[in-house]
């Protein structure tokens, strides 16, 4: 056994010392010149800790979000809304990919930008036009409007001359109330629209159609929670199938379902056959799975088929801009959207839409 030498025992006591002692008035050193104090640095760590479960928590939602788009359902009332909201809850997934692959947050990273990519993918539709369909030869022009009127409104006689003012041949009317239908009566509305199917029970379910031209069929019939006209116009001879509708919005699971069964029943009921338009109030956006199963019928959304599918239609009664579209038109087969205008409506929360159509003339198809 060798005895350690008390002089080399002592230098490396002695070096240890030295050591720790440097260490830590380089750390000292190092705090002073940041302007740190252990209680600043214990606030940045803690800082720290916060950001990093804040992170987390927005993937976990916009991951639960983005399952419920690639599975195609809405289970809960919660998903209802962020849904709709897609776009917004996942573009910062971008600049959070980036700065995680720079910070060498691997899980993190790849989680968002599997996300951009999954935005990406549903948004291809919006951007790239598609094909708008064709009316043959000589095709009848029709001007069709809609307008959700809120069934509350504090100003209907300006909302009606708003809505006179369109000029429409057809115009349909979701939120339809008896207060607005009086002042539409005052202003001209039953002059200039001889024919009209109308029904006001005075809750969101009111609705009504009116056109210059003959309503040759029509049928108001509810549709679970909601109300639906069905009506044939005849345009100059030409049989045009207008469908209004208005599934109310589901804001609980017990309305959540019956939203789910109105668009159901509306997909059912309506196809996207010749001189056909489906348009309305659906309290649904092109992120809405329910939703884009209907357009997957072979309809054609008009504000998309003009290049104006990042117009917004609601909330129009808030500090700001609209941030989502849920009034639309859809078209069938042999209908054809020229140009799409957006309008405030007075004492409304949502945009009205103006549409110029050229629509097959009957006789002429094949």
């Amino acid at each position: 056994m060798v005895t350690p030498d008390v002089t080399d025992v002592t230098d490396a006591a002695d070096a240890a010392t030295t050591g720790a002692t440097t260490g830590a008035t380089t750390a000292a050193t190092t705090g002073a010149i940041r302007g740190d104090s252990p209680g600043r640095a214990a606030r940045r760590r803690h800082l720290r800790r916060v950001g990093g479960a804040v992170v987390w928590w927005w993937t976990a939602v916009v991951g639960l979000v983005a399952i419920s788009q690639a599975v195609g359902f809405t289970w809960i009332p919660l998903l209802f809304v962020l849904q709709a909201l897609t776009p917004y809850l996942f573009a910062p997934s971008l600049p959070i990919a980036a700065v995680a692959a720079w910070r060498r947050h691997t899980r993190l990273a790849a989680v968002h930008a599997g996300i951009v990519v999954a935005l990406a993918v549903l948004a291809v539709p919006l951007v790239v036009q598609g094909d708008r369909g064709s009316t043959g030869p000589d095709p009848v022009r029709l001007r069709v409007a809609h307008a959700n009127t809120y069934y509350r409104t504090v100003e209907p006689d300006a909302a009606a001359r708003t809505v006179l003012a369109f000029d429409a041949d057809v115009l349909a009317v979701t939120e339809y109330s008896w207060q607005f239908g009086a002042a539409f009566e005052r202003a001209g509305g039953d002059e200039r629209y001889p024919y009209a199917e109308r029904r006001s029970p005075g809750d969101r379910n009111g609705i009504a159609l009116f056109s210059r031209y003959p309503i040759v069929e029509a049928e108001i019939t509810p549709v679970h929670r909601s109300m639906l006209v069905d009506a044939t116009v005849s345009v100059d001879g030409t049989p045009v199938r207008v469908v209004v509708a208005h599934p109310l919005p589901g804001m609980d699971r017990e309305s959540l379902a019956a939203w789910s069964a109105d668009l159901a029943a509306i997909d059912e009921r309506v196809d996207p056959d010749p001189r056909t338009v489906l348009l309305g109030d659906f309290n649904a956006s092109w992120w809405h799975p329910l939703f884009r199963d209907l357009l997957d019928e072979g309809w054609v959304d008009a504000h998309e088929s003009v290049g104006r599918a990042t117009s917004m239609s609601w909330p129009n009664d808030l500090p700001g801009p609209a941030f989502v579209r849920i009034d639309h038109a859809l078209l069938g087969t042999g209908v054809v959207a020229d140009a799409v205008r957006d309008v405030d409506v007075p004492g409304s929360d949502h945009r009205a839409f103006v549409l110029e159509l050229a629509v097959e003339r009957s006789g002429t198809s094949g």
